[in-house]
Parts: structure tokens; sequence; C-alpha cells
């Protein structure tokens, strides 16, 4: 009972306010005539002090309050009246509850039937009249205007708080008659007067309990005054602050909806009365994105729609739709578009509605791919509904026009059955019917590939070999309407024809269409170069079950041979071609090919292993090529081949009877060039350095190249040198320096080489004369000279000095002395010159020699010099004297010797150390053993040399 109590005194139901008017009735009148259904009433709970006395009633107290009343004391006789004012309140309430519940007048004690809200008013007033200015005035003000707009005396009331406003702006109570001020001036429809009254409870804030009912009446204030975009700034902070309420209480619950609908009432009303759904989304364009939003849009086209207003109603669907495309309300606005056009009777409407939801929010859509699956679920058999009136639509629309568009626009819609279908019983047909508007539109691709599709991915659809066929069908009607130049797509869709061909005589090989369709698919496969599918389907052709012509086999084993000859695989192209040779009917010339192609394949099945590196398979397989086909062009190349392949696994007697033999049979052949330089490597592999020069030299003979020739010609001279033909090698040397002045490095080894092999010759006036061409052409080489050059040169000219050497020292001082000492002397100078010069080149090696010469001499001249004979016939004292005088002569010469073996000894601190330095320091020690024989001096040399 409190609880129904107190939801009756917080809110009543005036449902009798809530109705629109009839159909018919002006907008104007309409938006005018509305009022909020739900009105505040009286909510305010009465404080009276608890009795001592456990169980006092009513009249008892109203008797207390009387007697205490008549007190000579004034704050008691004030406090009597007071508390007797606010038991009349109470009383009055229990009298009408008990009223309410259907008690009559006997059933209500007299004391509460006897109470009133105007003997409350009268009390509260004569408190404030005999007691004027108290502390409480302004509650007992605030509850004298209570009681007086209870009693029904609203204009008094509404004096009363107006009072109370102006004279207690402080007090507890002003947010509260701010509000019932509200009320009173919105009853009196002085909307302005109210707005403002609510306007200072919404002002106050959010703590104050009116601050939901300030916003919702404020809201209908600005409404009345017709300001709507302010009315809007109300309503929707109420509207949000509504819907997040959590309320357990049901009762509570069922209220909280009343208020909210009539508040989202109260915002169609105002966007209706604005610019309807351009309003709301300017409104919520300044706002940002709600949750909510679609309600307003949605209440909106309620509205309209209670108008009879049909096409505004489905423009605030279709607001809301442009506004928020992806949300899930989106879809349901549409579905409702539909059903306002329908509903208002406007059929050239609905199709286009229609069809913008199959396409907008329908299973090909973004809409639909983001939607959740209860969404989904929800609106799919609508989806199905409307899918199948529109795609039936524009299908009989094609088949009376006859226009290709329209049978592809018919496609187009059968093709979201697709999308929706998993089972293939709901599927096939549609695809079916799909497939078919295709091919009637003309588009042969796509009825192809959908034809195929059905055929071949259905498993239980009856028509699946009609659909095999109408996609080869359709892809032979799209082949002739493609011109000639487009090559690439031509062979594009002939590649898709030949698939579709050998798929459908596999999966239908009992048609009577398989072999036929084989046999066109071989041809073309060849004409698109398509190889190894020709011969894939001429397999297939020669195993398929159904009749076949020999014409037929026939072709199909040619084309398996050329094609595996074409892809090179050789080995299988000769059992392939064997077979036809065999076995098929040929033209000479065929036969000829044919032969030709076995010789070829396998000389190419050779390479194969010669690329494998298995040689003693590559050249058993060269040479069965002349075995099987001997007669064939191909059979040099073999031979060749072959020969090739021994030198590559050295065996080298076989390689040079092969290349001998070759040459033999085939010296003009093309293959016959470079022979010769096989022939020359495999000799020399079997060490016939003489047949290797000989070949060398027909190489050389026919070279253009100069500077080949002239290698060649070289090279013929080192290997006769290695075959001990002197003879032959120094024809080559000579023919090569005499031809091949340069380059001048080359052509001075060419003369030394002689120098080389006349020595072993022993003809030394050749050797001599080779010799001399060496310093002859070092001479005038000039800057062509190099370190090689001067080198032979050093060489060839200490070779030429050793004979003068040798001539000095073969003379013999004999009397009369005078005279043999000048012959000696003479040979000496010409030995000095020669091996002065040959410093001159500052070759180390030859530069000590001729050093250690040059001491020999004068070593040699003091020796022969003290050991000349004596004259005869002199005296002791004469001999005696004699030879102090050949001593004097002697002595400065082995002096000088010294000296010079002394400086070649020297080289030995610039890291020189070489025999003839070694010589020089042995006959150091011969000559002074005291200063040169010390062991640890030597050793410190020889240190350094080393």
């Amino acid at each position: 009972m409190k609880l129904r109590l107190m939801v009756v005194l917080c809110i009543g139901l005036l449902s009798s306010c809530s109705t629109f008017m009839e159909a018919g009735s002006s907008d104007d009148n309409m938006v005018q005539q509305q009022e909020p259904t739900i009105q505040f009433i009286e909510k305010k709970e009465l404080v009276v002090a608890k009795s001592s006395i456990e169980s006092v009633d009513a009249e008892t107290v109203i008797n207390s309050y009387l007697r205490l009343m008549q007190s000579p004391h004034q704050e008691v006789k004030r406090q009597a009246m007071r508390r007797l004012a606010d038991l009349n309140m109470r009383l009055t309430e229990e009298k009408l509850i008990a009223l309410a519940d259907g008690k009559t007048e006997d059933q209500i004690p007299p004391a509460i039937f006897q109470a009133s809200y105007q003997k409350a008013a009268d009390l509260y007033q004569q408190v404030l009249d005999d007691f004027p200015a108290q502390s409480d005035d302004a509650t007992i003000r605030y509850q004298l205007a209570r009681a007086l707009a209870l009693q029904g005396n609203s204009e008094e009331s509404l004096l009363q708080l107006d009072n109370l406003v102006e004279k207690h702006s402080s007090s507890a109570e002003w947010v509260e008659v701010q509000f019932r001020r509200g009320e009173a001036y919105f009853l009196r429809k002085e909307y302005r007067l109210a707005s403002e009254a609510y306007q200072q409870v919404v002002d106050f804030g959010e703590q104050s309990d009116f601050y939901e009912k300030a916003l919702y009446k404020n809201g209908w204030s600005q409404f009345k005054r017709l300001d709507y975009e302010l009315a809007l700034r109300q309503f929707f902070p109420l509207y949000e602050r509504l819907t997040e309420n959590q309320v357990t209480d049901q009762e509570v619950q069922n209220v909280l909806v009343d208020i909210i609908k009539d508040t989202q009432r109260a915002i169609s009303l105002s966007f209706y009365s604005l610019e309807g759904d351009k309003s709301v989304t300017e409104y919520f364009a300044q706002t940002g994105r709600k949750d909510y939003e679609h309600d307003i849009y949605g209440n909106l086209a309620q509205l309209y729609l209670t108008q009879q207003r049909y096409q505004d109603a489905a423009s605030s669907y279709q607001a809301f739709i442009k506004n928020n495309p992806l949300n899930d309300y989106a879809i349901r606005f549409q579905l409702a578009t539909i059903d306002t056009f329908v509903e208002g009777g406007f059929p050239s409407l609905v199709l286009p509605s229609k069809e913008k939801l199959l396409k907008q929010f329908g299973v090909k859509s973004d809409y639909w791919f983001q939607a959740s699956q209860l969404l989904k679920d929800e609106v799919t058999p609508q989806i199905i509904r409307n899918l199948d009136e529109v795609s039936s639509h524009y299908h009989a629309a094609a088949q009376k026009s006859k226009k290709a568009n329209d049978y592809k626009i018919a496609a187009e819609w059968y093709s979201h059955f697709l999308v929706l279908f998993e089972d293939e019983a709901k599927r096939a047909p549609k695809h079916m019917l799909m497939a078919e508007a295709l091919l009637d539109g003309k588009d042969f691709e796509q009825a192809s590939k959908e034809f195929e599709f059905i055929a071949y991915q259905y498993t239980l659809y009856p028509n699946r070999e009609t659909a095999g066929f109408n996609a080869i069908v359709a892809a032979d009607n799209w082949l002739i309407q493609l011109k000639p130049e487009n090559l690439e797509k031509r062979t594009e869709l002939q590649d898709k024809i030949m698939s579709d061909s050998i798929r459908f005589s596999s999966s239908f090989p009992s048609s009577k269409q398989a072999a036929n369709l084989l046999i066109r698919t071989v041809e073309q496969q060849l004409t698109l170069k398509r190889i190894e599918q020709a011969i894939e389907t001429s397999n297939k052709l020669i195993a398929l079950e159904g009749p076949k012509t020999k014409i037929q086999l026939d072709r199909a084993k040619i084309v398996i041979a050329n094609g595996l000859f074409d892809l090179k695989q050789y080995a299988e192209a000769e059992k392939a071609i064997t077979r036809v040779l065999n076995e098929a009917t040929l033209t000479p010339s065929e036969s000829k090919q044919f032969h030709q192609y076995r010789a070829q394949s396998i000389y190419q099945l050779a390479e194969k292993l010669k690329e494998e590196k298995k040689y003693a398979e590559a050249i058993a397989e060269f040479q069965r090529v002349y075995l099987v086909e001997p007669n064939d062009e191909i059979r040099p190349n073999a031979e060749m081949e072959a020969a090739v392949l021994m030198l590559k696994t050295e065996q080298w007697q076989s390689a040079k009877l092969a290349l001998e033999g070759f040459r033999g049979r085939y010296v003009s052949h093309p293959l016959a060039k470079g022979i010769d330089e096989r022939l020359v490597f495999v000799y020399e592999k079997l060490s016939l350095w003489g047949d290797a020069a000989v070949a060398l030299t027909r190489i050389a003979d026919i070279e253009p190249d100069v500077a080949k020739k002239r290698e060649y010609i070289w090279y013929v001279a080192e290997l006769h040198e290695k075959s001990n033909n002197r003879t032959e090698a120094i024809a080559s040397y000579k023919r090569y320096v005499w031809d091949y002045p340069e380059p001048f490095i080359n052509a001075m080894e060419g003369r030394a080489k002689l120098v080389d092999l006349y020595t072993l010759e022993n003809d030394n006036e050749k050797r001599l004369f080779w010799q001399n061409q060496i310093v002859k052409f070092y001479n005038s080489a000039g800057d062509k000279n190099t370190d090689r050059t001067r080198y032979l040169t050093a060489k060839a000219s200490f070779e030429l000095a050793e004979p003068l050497y040798q001539q000095f020292r073969s003379i013999s001082l004999s009397l009369p002395l005078n005279k043999s000492l000048t012959k000696k002397r003479r040979a000496m100078d010409d030995a000095l010159a020669a091996y002065t010069k040959i410093a001159n080149f500052k070759v180390a090696e030859f530069t000590t020699a001729s050093t250690h010469r040059v001491g020999e001499l004068y070593a040699v001249l003091a020796k022969d010099i003290m050991s000349s004979q004596r004259p005869k016939g002199m005296s002791e004292d004469e001999l005696e004297e004699y030879n102090y005088l050949i001593e004097d002569q002697a002595f400065p010469i082995e002096e000088k010797a010294i000296a010079i073996y002394l400086s070649n000894f020297n080289r030995v601190t610039q890291n020189i150390y070489d025999n003839w330095i070694k010589k020089s320091h042995s006959e150091l020690i011969r000559l002074q053993p005291a200063r040169f024989n010390k062991q640890e001096t030597t050793e410190q040399w020889y240190g350094v040399s080393r």
C-alpha cells in the first residue's frame, strides 16, 4: 500500500492528454493541441512529531492541539496551531486514500473524515497572521500554498508561491517552490513565466529532486511557446538521463517507460514542427552521433505515419540510413520504408526501395559483411522475399523485352541467392536460372563459368550434363563474337573451351559428344601450342571407351610422337615414333621425317645424358645414333660429340682414333674445323709431341690472326724440343725470330733459345752468331728493353766474354818477357773491356761474375808474372835481383786483384751473395789468409747474405 501511495503521489498518468488529432486536422492545430502526458503533483511528505503516548486516536490529538492553542504562551500556541494544520494535511490525504479504496463515510473515523485542505490552509494562514516574521515562515507559507493548491484555490496558491520566492530566496523549499510556480503558470498557459520558473530549477542543478521534472516541463513550456529548438535543449538532456536510469522495481520501471515515451513524443513533435528529418540531421551533426538516434528518426517517422504523410515518413527513415549507413537499424528502416510505400499506395516507389534494400543492405553489401549474425537471422526471411520478387520481376521483363541488358540485370539479382543459400537443393535451381539469363543476355563468358560450376560443383542436381554442355556452347558463342585481332582473348577463350571439353568427356564419358569434343580439343591445343595438353588429350582419346575411328587413333599417335619430341622428352619420343613407324599409315615424306625425328631423339637423349654428366652412357647413345639411323645427316654430329666426350673422360687413345677417323671421313665438314686443335690436345696427353707439332703446324699455316699464328709457331718449336727434334725446333725458332721481330721480348727469348739449341748441337759458330744477335738487337732496341732483355743480353755478353778470358789465360809468359807480356796484356785489355761492359747491365748475377773475372784477370797476370820464365845464364845475385824486380811488377797487380775481389765480396752488405761472390771470398782467403780466413768474420758476412 505504501509503495502504491508513493507512486501515485509522485506521478499521475493523464492518458486523456496523449491522443493525437484525428486524420484530416491541420498540422498546426495538431501540434498546438499537444500536451504533456505526464503531470507532476504533490509529493511533499508531512513530518509529524511522534507523541510519547503509544497509541492516541486522531480526535484526541486534535483536541489536544485545540487546547494548546488556548495557552497564554505564544510559542506553544503557535506550534499547536501549526501542528494542527500539518495534521489536517495528513488526515486529508488519508481520507482521500480511504475513499479511493472504496470506503464509505461510516467506515472512516470522524476526525479523519472532517479533515480538509481548507482547514489546513486556514490554520497556516492564521499562524502567519498571528505570528509574523518567524524563522519557519517560508516552510509555513509553502505548506499554505500546497494546501490552497490541493483545495483547488490555484490563484491564491500561486500568490503565496510568488510571495515566498520573493521574500525567502534562501529557503530550503525555494527549488520546489519554483517548480510549483512553473506548474501553476503552465496550467494557466502562461508559458513564458512557467519556463522562467522551471529554468530556475534547472539552473539550480542536478542535485535537486525536481531537476528532471523541470527539464520536462520547461521543454513543454518552450514547445508551447513554439520555440522548438529551445524545447529540444530541454528534452534531450532529460531523455539521456531517463534512458541511463537503472530501475529494478517493475512498477517504477513502467512509469519510467511512460515518461521516456512521452519525452520521445515531445522530441518528435518538436522536429515535426521544425523541418522534420532535416532538423534531426542538423541537430545530430551539431551534437554528434548518439546511440538512441534511431529512436528519434523512427518516432518522427511514426508521427508522420499517423498523419498519413507517407513520403515524409520514408524520408525520415532514409535520413537515418544516410547518416548511419552501417547501423543495425539502417536495414530495419529500409524495410520500414518499403512497408511505408506499400501502405501508402506508391507502387512506383516500392520496387526501387526493394532494390536499395538488396544493394545497400543485401548479402553482397559491405553492410551485410559487418552485420552481426543475430541481425542477419532477423532480416534474412525478408531479404529472401524481396529478392524473389525483384529477380522474378526483372527476368519476366527481360523475357518480354528480349534485351540483353535486361537479362543481365535479372542474372545479377539471381546471383544474390548464391550468397544466401548454402543448400544445393535451394541454390542449384536459382543458379541455373542465373546462368540461363546470362546466356540469353549474351554474356557468354560468365554464362560459361556459371554453367561449369553447376555441372561440376553440384552433385545432386539432375541437369548437370545439360549445364556442362551449355558451358561449352556459351564459350563457343563468345569465341564467335570476338574480333580476329583480339588474339590474346581468343586464346584465353579457346583454352576454356578445351578445358570444358576435356572435363565434360571425363565427367560424362557415355555422352555421344565426348569423342568429337576430345579430337576438336586436340587440334585447338596444337594451335595454341599446348603440346603437353595435346598429348594428354590424345591419350584420353585413345583410352576413351566410346567408339573411335582409325583416323582419329592415327592422329592421336602422331600428335603424341610429335609432341613428346617437341617437349624434348626424347626417350618417350623414340618409343612413340617407333610406334608411329610400325602402326600408323604414313606417306613417304612422313616416314622420312619420323626417321629423322628418331635419330634426333637418340641424339638429344645422348645430349641429356651428357648434361647429367653420365658420360659413358652418353657416348654409347651418340654411337647408337649411327647404328639405328646410319644414313641420317646428324651422324657427323654424333661422332664428334662422342669424340669430345672421350676427350672429357680422358679416353685419349679412343679419342685419338675417333678424331683421326672423323678427319679422314669428314675433312671438309664444318665440324672438322678445330679438329686439329683437339688432336694436338690428344697427342699431348699421349706424349706424342711430334704428332702434336705437325697438327699444330697445320693450324698455324691457316691461322689468319697474326698474334695467334705467332703463338702457334712458338709452341710448335717447344713441341719439337719436347720430342728431341732439335732440327725442327731450331727451324721453328728461326721462323719465329725472323718473321716476328715484335714483340721484342719474345724475339729476344727466341734468340736465346737458338743460342741454347746450338750449344746443345755444339755448333759454336751459330751459337756465337745468335749471341751477337742478342747484343745487337739489345743495343738498338732502346726503350723496348726490359729487365728480361737486359738479363739475356748480360748473359750473352758474359758468354761472349768468356772466350776472351780463356784466350788471356792461354797466353804464357815466355822469353822474351816483354814480347809475351805485351801480347798477354792486349788479351787482358780485350777481356777487361768485355767484362767492364757487362757491369753496365746491372744484372747482379753477371755483374758479380764479370767482377770476379776481372779480379781473376789481375790475379792470373800477377801469378803468371811471378811464374814467368827466367833468363838463362844469370848469376845467383842477378837472379835474386831479377826476382825482386818481378815481384815489384807482380805485387801491385795482385793488390789490384785483391781490391777487385774485395769489392765483389762487399756486395754481401747489399744482400747479394752467389757463387761468384763466394769464389771471390775464396780467392781473398787464398791471397790474404791472415786477414780473410777468420771464422767469425766469415760467419758474420754469410749471415748478412742470408
